[in-house]
């Protein structure tokens, strides 16, 4: 996708379509739009004393320009309450705007003005908002569409309509494909996906100047991870161990989960509960979407991606409840549960983290828990962990970008409850209650002096339902957050 900025007056700018946003409630026509109201006779004015466009949120209305000026069409995008408004309000608009534009008026180019919107943050803030919102509502997955698809409308090209933001609307585009990627990733069938493939994903970022190790099934064995070799027992296809590095300075370890489909093991999921486990990945997924954009933005830091990626199968040989498997860290864990198979694989991915690569903090992110989703739904993530200041740092970045995450308890008693008889941890709590808070315990106990916090994503990866810039599938959460808390380290 191309995205361009200009600087042009309205009145005398060819496009399609030009996005104007508008506050409620709506009582006259805004001062960009004056010039070109009159060229149309009035006819914006008319729509808004008419009250045929009152401004409220996700309200719009398209107004012809009837060869008057250059531009063909104007979209009225309604703001809601100026009160109201912030940061994240612009991504949304934009995001909305794309698709109104791509599937309602069925054009493949629009330019927008939302960037122009009076806010408590800067023009260059406005615009990269505007960039990502733009690229994300235009995101589509169409790959394996085949009937009719030469009449699938695709946006092949957006204009911001100002000046003096070039740079904040290149970094936005470059944060929104980031995101498309895990997108496409989460919506990529996982018999087309499965650990080798995703690991290829990783190895083309060394294109990007990023130091790329990928370890198969024998090189996992000599560095000793035998808690990701017991998940993948169960499955034909070999696990995957990914190393990514890039920049030097400050030295942060982000670590994925990378489950390409979770049957359940032996513990069986459902039916209902399976059709989408091919976005277990996710975690993996971001990790490798971040460590993209921070080369391609040239962050200043010494950024290292992991992840251990498998298939969690009722094979002939799957790992069995009850079981007692040793980790990288030399501590052992008793399988209560095979379905809770994700912290078991995270467990060596954080030990050899912190033991061979020795970051300064380390953040792991994962479609851990249906427990998650439950307490915050998809709104939010939870996140954990034992240094206050890095959770804090999250939390704030989370703010700022819209990908916003939620503090979860910690206390000592939750620590207590996956503590194991006959091993030193069980991969589930002796409670049905508070799933989310014990998963993160039972990972704190392979993390074991570096500042670290855990990320669990799993209502917020995937999506249902359209949202102003979310597609149903694969969200992306995740790239965004991780990127503004590391370039404000």
């Amino acid at each position: 996708m191309k995205i361009d900025v200009v600087d042009a007056q309205l009145d005398s700018f060819k496009t399609e379509l030009i996005v104007v946003g508008l506050f409620s409630p709506a009582e006259e026509v805004p001062a960009e739009l004056k010039s070109v109201d009159a060229k149309l006779n009035g006819a914006i004015a008319h729509a808004i004393k008419g009250k045929e466009f009152e401004g409220e949120y996700q309200q719009f209305r398209l107004v012809s320009t009837l060869d008057k000026i250059p531009a063909k069409n104007i979209l009225l995008i309604g703001l809601g309450k100026k009160e109201d408004a912030n940061i994240e309000l612009l991504r949304r608009a934009a995001g909305l705007s794309a698709r109104i534009a791509r599937d309602f008026c069925g054009i493949t180019e629009f330019s927008t003005t939302l960037h122009n919107i009076e806010l408590d943050v800067s023009k260059e803030e406005r615009a990269q908002a505007v960039a990502e919102g733009s690229v994300l509502g235009s995101y589509q997955y169409i790959k394996y569409r085949t009937v009719d698809k030469e009449k699938i409308k695709v946006i092949q090209s957006i204009t911001l309509v100002g000046n003096g933001v070039d740079a904040f609307v290149k970094k936005g585009a470059v944060l929104a494909e980031c995101e498309n990627l895990v997108r496409d990733l989460a919506n990529e069938p996982a018999s087309n996906l499965k650990p080798e493939q995703l690991a290829d994903v990783a190895k083309e970022l060394e294109k990007l100047g990023v130091k790329v190790s990928v370890y198969d099934k024998k090189g996992i064995e000599k560095l000793g991870l035998t808690a990701l070799l017991a998940v993948n027992r169960g499955s034909v296809n070999e696990p995957r161990f990914v190393v990514m590095e890039y920049g030097s300075g400050k030295r942060v370890a982000l670590v994925g989960k990378g489950l390409t489909f979770d049957a359940g093991g032996l513990d069986l999921k459902p039916d209902d509960s399976m059709l989408t486990m091919k976005h277990d990945m996710c975690g993996a997924a971001v990790v490798i979407a971040t460590v993209k954009a921070a080369a391609l933005l040239k962050l200043k830091m010494n950024v290292v991606g992991v992840f251990a990626s498998t298939e969690n199968m009722p094979g002939m040989d799957a790992y069995k409840p009850g079981d007692i498997i040793p980790a990288f860290n030399g501590k052992t864990i008793e399988v209560a549960n095979t379905d809770a198979e994700g912290r078991i694989v995270l467990a060596d991915a954080l030990a050899y983290t912190e033991k061979v690569l020795k970051p300064d903090a380390i953040i792991d992110l994962a479609t851990l828990t249906g427990a998650c989703m439950v307490a915050l739904g998809n709104v939010c993530a939870g996140v954990m962990g034992k240094d206050k200041n890095l959770i804090s740092h999250l939390m704030k970045s989370g703010n700022v970008t819209g990908e916003r995450v939620w503090e979860l308890p910690f206390f000592q008693e939750y620590h207590e409850q996956v503590k194991s008889e006959v091993a030193d941890v069980r991969n589930l709590g002796i409670y049905k209650y508070g799933g989310a808070i014990t998963a993160g315990a039972f990972l704190s106990a392979f993390v074991e002096k570096t500042p670290w916090a855990h990320i669990d994503i799993a209502g917020t990866s995937w999506s249902d339902i359209d949202l102003d810039y979310t597609r149903k599938g694969g969200t992306g959460f995740g790239v965004r957050l991780l990127v503004h808390a590391l370039e404000n380290w």
